[in-house]
């Protein structure tokens, strides 16, 4: 799933600046441009999408 920084500023407008953004247990690392218009959410254990199942792989690399 992608989404523009646009639609993700229109969602978080309403909030003030010192809220909390929950990852559900994920560790956020860092933003990586990957292209001239493409940044990805990086987090510190890797998250992809199994291409056989459809599945969200977690690998927690403690």
């Amino acid at each position: 799933m992608t989404l523009t920084i646009g639609e993700l500023k229109k969602m978080i407008k309403d909030y003030d600046n010192d809220i909390e953004i929950s990852f559900s247990g994920l560790d956020f690392y860092r933003l990586k441009m990957r292209g001239d218009k493409l940044v990805q959410v990086e987090f510190n254990q890797g998250v992809y999408k199994s291409r056989e199942t459809g599945e969200i792989i977690v690998e927690n690399n403690d």
